[in-house]
């Protein structure tokens, strides 16, 4: 796989040090000028007053309408753009995150980034144990927004197809908390556990990508390991 975990990227501990005007701009990943991006938002916001039943709107539209890709096809720097992640319906951690954070964004709802390492307990019952034998998922990105005067994590990560598929449970938006990676599954199984938090950004860090890009047949041959074993997390 290619792997995060040599990487030593590290962000703001405190959210609230974070520059709000920041997390509201355009930028070369959460490019929500983008008129795909404008439209999208203007359906999910469609008559929408609440910023809470905005943020709602969008969390499902990327819970479930961005597939959860575990190695989705990668070829350059544009495939980190939320226009180009809204356009193939599709990503991994970051991707669907980057995307999630462009929509509150064009919304007017402060958003940034935040990053964890997760054990993923179900991984290390499949075949992926021989390329992540702890079930360590490192750097996994989820979006963070500013709502009612306080910072709230929002992980959209696994689409609701995903988890009904393997008997996970379903992230839901509930008003004033946080949603974040379920503890354990459907039958009260572990299921994830952050075990390290790598702090806050106001937009994605380019090195993220790069790692990706300057490696790119490590990232096939993990792609193409995914395809085969018919595996997803």
């Amino acid at each position: 796989m290619a792997s995060f975990q040599d990487l030593n990227i590290i962000g703001l501990k405190d959210p609230n040090n974070l520059n709000r005007q920041r997390c509201l701009m355009s930028d070369e990943f959460m490019d929500f000028n983008h008129p795909d991006v404008q439209l999208q938002i203007h359906k999910l916001s469609e008559g929408l007053d609440d910023p809470w039943d905005i943020a709602k709107a969008i969390f499902r539209f990327v819970r479930d309408d961005i597939v959860y890709d575990f190695a989705p096809p990668i070829s350059g720097p544009e495939n980190w753009k939320s226009s180009v992640i809204l356009k193939e319906k599709r990503g991994f951690c970051h991707q669907k995150s980057i995307l999630q954070t462009s929509l509150y964004r064009a919304a007017g709802i402060p958003s940034a980034l935040t990053y964890q390492d997760v054990i993923d307990y179900p991984l290390l019952k499949t075949r992926y144990k021989k390329l992540i034998p702890d079930g360590i998922l490192s750097y996994h990105g989820l979006s963070v927004i500013f709502i009612n005067g306080v910072w709230i994590r929002q992980d959209a990560t696994l689409d609701s197809g995903l988890c009904i598929r393997r008997g996970y449970r379903i992230t839901k938006v509930t008003k004033g908390r946080e949603t974040l990676l379920p503890k354990t599954t459907i039958d009260d199984k572990p299921h994830f556990k952050i075990q390290k938090e790598y702090g806050y950004f106001e937009t994605f860090d380019p090195r993220f990508r790069d790692g990706i890009l300057s490696n790119l047949s490590a990232w096939n041959e993990w792609k193409s390991f995914v395809k085969n074993e018919h595996l997803s997390m």
